[in-house]
């Protein structure tokens, strides 16, 4: 048995980042402090360099990744050690995939994985920050988000832009909102998962960096020391005031050309913004789901 990958999973502008910069303080720094630089200790699973290290195994099919039947063939094969470049037991993989088959290939596996933690957010406030991310209308946002048969872009860098353009580059089964939520949160194996709102990651932040102390601590007998410490540090370091500070003086890996990545961080943004179609569409599409995780309908 494998099980070195520990799967950091959400839907896209669901808090992914900041998750991983809490994980990044938690387990990888002394004192719990953060800054940007940081982000190389986590990396993304969905990264075209991941492709490049090894471009023989796809053989002919190199060009013809953005085909999910033929991508999802070898999605198991960059899951490797070797592939990975891993020399130790256990690595942390941010994803945006959903936990979905193409046909009888898996994004991932039993075998392969360790543990998860799932991210989920207010599909209502999803929208309004993918829409910003996206340079694209809310309305169009909506649209994706409630599209069945979404895929994801993988990111790029700057080898691969050599390589990859839109029509060629690979992609990901991202599905809409609910069933991307439900594909991960259905806790399908016997491994250690646990679901994080975003909203209580920001809003109580001691509270669930406790919880995930306790969760790796009970699972994978974790020892942290100086707790008290870190927990002070790491919620001091990973407010979105700081991030969005150094964004803008630093730059940021993640940012697009419409906008910075970092912007509000609030909760409930959709009561001011989104108008009444908006809103009926995103509850009546995600209700089911939103109701089983606590997020209360506007009954409009």
């Amino acid at each position: 048995m494998s099980n070195h990958i520990f799967w950091l999973a959400s839907y896209p502008k669901s808090g992914n980042t900041l998750l991983r910069s809490i994980i990044i303080a938690l387990i990888f720094k002394k004192d719990g402090s953060f800054n940007l630089k940081d982000f190389n200790k986590i990396g993304q699973f969905d990264i075209t360099e991941l492709i490049n290290r090894d471009r023989k195994i796809f053989g002919k099919d190199i060009s013809n990744l953005s085909n999910l039947e033929i991508f999802y063939k070898y999605i198991l094969k960059l899951q490797t050690k070797k592939m990975l470049k891993l020399n130790t037991d256990r690595i942390f993989l941010k994803t945006h995939s959903g936990l979905f088959k193409i046909f009888e290939f898996p994004f991932t596996t039993e075998k392969n994985t360790c543990g998860t933690i799932y991210m989920i957010r207010d599909p209502r406030d999803i929208c309004i920050s993918w829409s910003k991310h996206l340079d694209v209308s809310i309305d169009e946002t909506i649209e994706i988000m409630t599209n069945e048969h979404q895929k994801l872009h993988w990111t790029e860098n700057k080898l691969a832009d050599k390589i990859f353009n839109d029509e060629n580059r690979p992609r990901s089964y991202l599905s809409s909102w609910n069933r991307h939520v439900l594909s991960w949160c259905s806790n399908k194996w016997n491994k250690p998962l646990k679901i994080i709102k975003f909203e209580d990651l920001v809003y109580r932040k001691k509270e669930i960096i406790l919880e995930i102390m306790n969760f790796f601590e009970n699972n994978y007998n974790f020892n942290f020391k100086n707790k008290d410490e870190k927990i002070i540090n790491i919620v001091s370091s990973t407010t979105f005031e700081n991030f969005k500070k150094e964004e803008n003086t630093k730059g940021f890996i993640e940012s697009t050309p419409f906008n910075n990545f970092f912007s509000v961080g609030k909760k409930n943004q959709w009561k001011n913004i989104l108008n009444k179609y908006q809103i009926e569409k995103l509850e009546n599409s995600f209700g089911k789901v939103m109701k089983m995780y606590g997020y209360e309908l506007s009954n409009l």
